[in-house]
């Protein structure tokens, strides 16, 4: 099969899928307005026959019946009413997501949802100059994380290379998961209506972890216990005549007033608790929905196997003790349920019954609370590597790199190109960088490729190393720290020039590199984009000889692009340095020329130079 039919069938699918579930929520939108039209019908004829039954005696036990069941077929539609239009707001999500795969696949980043992740202070330069997150990034372009460890973990992966055991490990995970297209849409939906929420899963765990109300409070427990039960005592006395009507009826009130007093001062806490676990959103049925994704995740490879044993083993897996954290949130929510708020007030005036269930709440969080950060974590890495597996789905010509500790250590790719662009833009190169010792001098005339295959080079390096899957046909290197110098930005606010920042993004590049000398797990990756731009030509190719020389010599490998033509033949790199080049074409002739780029890489230094009849199309100079 062709990549051009392969490519169509993956959009094809995405299609169907999406199709499918527009026809679907639009179906059981119409029934859902033939059930809201049929519950007005059955609850005004039901409540016309109830009065009914009150002005017409002789008829009064027909009447009663007849409204009565037409009363409990209105509970009936409107339960099914309210299935139905959660189905179908279930349905429109799931195609929402669909169209963002699609989105993905075209790099349409106006239409896919930019996370936001915060990125450390040390990774910030590496972040910004392979556009790794923000619009347009890869970030954007892999993650379909929603929860905050999700987020974070795919983000650290990202920055952090793994140690080559960890990168197969992962790999083997992401190729198990890679077919698992429905697992991936239901824990995108979920993950996405969490994000959404108040009570998200962080608050959940900060919940589970803190420190329990009553422990604070003790006092309210015992308080709250003894008011319910004087007023089961005084209601019994009074039905059996153990006490006067007045007596019994003016304790009554006065109980009364003390629990909605007591209500009134402390369910405000009791209720923050709540929605910290689960609000009117639904939360814990999230949750559950998604720890039972994990449950029935595949799991050959032992990361997957790791993950789903968090989820179900024994009788602390999530599984089991977020239902019964499920059977006590629905007491909790007894005041959300619209049909039987009249029952909370009233169990609330008499017995205080959140304190109860906070009881019940607490019991659980002594129980389960130190496992909770762990069941997230397990979630946290499924839905990275469910990341991670939607990059092999979508792009069935990458393929997984081979991260080793050989010698010689060098990046050796083969048909390499950059992940963040369309696949009909796209042009690949073979490239290889190092062996320890030299240094691969990429020239060429401006806007023929040279910033772009060194981005190429430094986004699929960290690929690698996170575990996914890398935009080449073949990929070989070692363990590798990236840093970059290329997107240098002057700052008034610190009165650092641009030259100035140059020179210390070089400072921290050349200190890494002499960290790294020693090392034998990892090697330095260096891309460096026409560096030391804000001085003059002379001591620029001076400075930057002795840099790239100090580099080689810490045994770094990296890549170098330039305008410097004799760089390559500079003293202290003539035996070092390895050039490469593009080169632009030129068609037509004086007003109708124009350039064209192949994007595609040659061996040695450029030949041509393109700045003065770049100058001569825009009218600038005179040819």
């Amino acid at each position: 099969m062709s990549v051009s039919s392969t490519t169509e069938s993956i959009d094809a699918t995405y299609r169907a899928r999406r199709d499918a579930c527009g026809a679907q929520a639009a179906r059981f939108g119409r029934h859902g307005g033939k059930l809201a039209a049929a519950r007005g019908v059955t609850f005004l004829v039901g409540v016309a026959c109830l009065v009914a039954a009150y002005r017409d005696a002789d008829s009064r036990a027909a009447w009663i019946a007849g409204g009565t069941l037409l009363l409990v077929l209105f509970l009936a539609v409107a339960i099914l009413d309210d299935w139905l239009k959660r189905r179908r707001e279930h349905l429109e999500r799931l195609r929402q997501v669909n169209d963002w795969q699609l989105a993905r696949r075209a790099r349409d980043w106006a239409a896919i949802p930019v996370p936001s992740v915060a990125v450390p202070p040390r990774h910030a330069a590496v972040a910004r100059d392979l556009d790794l997150f923000g619009r347009a990034s890869v970030f954007q372009l892999i993650n379909l994380a929603h929860t905050p460890r999700g987020m974070s973990l795919l983000r650290d992966w990202i920055l952090e290379p793994a140690a080559p055991e960890d990168v197969t490990l992962r790999q083997a995970a992401v190729k198990e998961l890679a077919p698992a297209l429905p697992l991936r849409e239901e824990l995108v939906l979920r993950g996405h209506l969490l994000a959404g929420s108040l009570a998200g899963p962080e608050a959940f765990v900060s919940w589970a972890e803190g420190r329990p109300y009553y422990a604070r409070r003790p006092w309210c427990k015992w308080t709250s216990r003894l008011l319910a039960l004087a007023f089961v005592v005084i209601l019994v006395a009074l039905f059996r005549g153990a006490v006067s009507a007045n007596a019994g009826g003016t304790a009554l009130v006065l109980l009364l007033a003390c629990n909605v007093l007591f209500s009134v001062l402390l369910t405000g806490d009791v209720h923050d608790i709540f929605n910290n676990i689960s609000s009117r959103n639904r939360e814990m049925q999230h949750y559950l929905a998604l720890f039972e994704l994990v449950a029935h995740i595949p799991a050959d490879s032992a990361r997957l196997r790791a993950i789903r044993d968090r989820a179900v083993r024994d009788e602390h897996g999530a599984l089991r003790q977020l239902k019964r954290l499920r059977r006590i949130m629905s007491l909790a929510g007894l005041r959300h349920a619209s049909l039987l708020s009249i029952l909370y007030v009233a169990l609330q005036a008499t017995v205080l019954w959140d304190f109860h269930v906070l009881v019940l709440l607490e019991r659980w969080q002594k129980r389960c609370g130190s496992l909770v950060r762990d069941w997230f974590d397990a979630l946290g890495e499924l839905e990275a590597l469910c990341s991670l597996s939607c990059l092999v789905h979508d792009n069935p010509t990458w393929c997984f790199p081979r991260v080793d500790h050989g010698s010689p250590r060098k990046l050796q790719a083969t048909g390499l190109g950059h992940p963040l662009l369309p696949d009909r833009a796209r042009v690949a190169n073979d490239v290889e960088v190092g062996p320890e010792g030299t240094v691969l001098l990429v020239t060429g005339s401006n806007m023929s490729g040279k910033s772009t295959l060194l981005r190429a080079i430094g986004v699929n390096a960290l690929l690698a190393g996170a575990g996914a899957p890398v935009c080449a046909r073949d990929l070989r290197m070692p363990p590798v720290s990236v840093l970059t110098s290329m997107r240098i930005q002057d700052s008034l606010e610190d009165g650092v020039s641009f030259f100035m920042a140059e020179l210390k993004r070089l400072k921290q590049i050349v200190d890494q590199a002499t960290r790294h000398a020693d090392r034998a797990d990892r090697a330095l990756l260096y891309l460096l984009d026409e560096v030391l731009q804000g001085t003059n030509s002379v001591e620029r190719h001076i400075a930057v000889a002795r840099v790239l020389a100090h580099l080689v010599a810490k045994g770094a490998i990296g890549a170098v692009s330039t305008h410097d033509l004799e760089l390559a033949r500079s003293p202290v790199l003539a035996d070092a340095s390895r050039a490469v080049h593009f080169r632009e074409t030129l068609h037509g002739k004086e007003s109708d020329r124009q350039m064209t780029f192949d994007y595609l890489l040659r061996p040695g230094v450029a030949t041509t130079t393109n700045a003065l009849k770049l100058l001569e199309m825009v009218g600038l100079v005179e040819p």
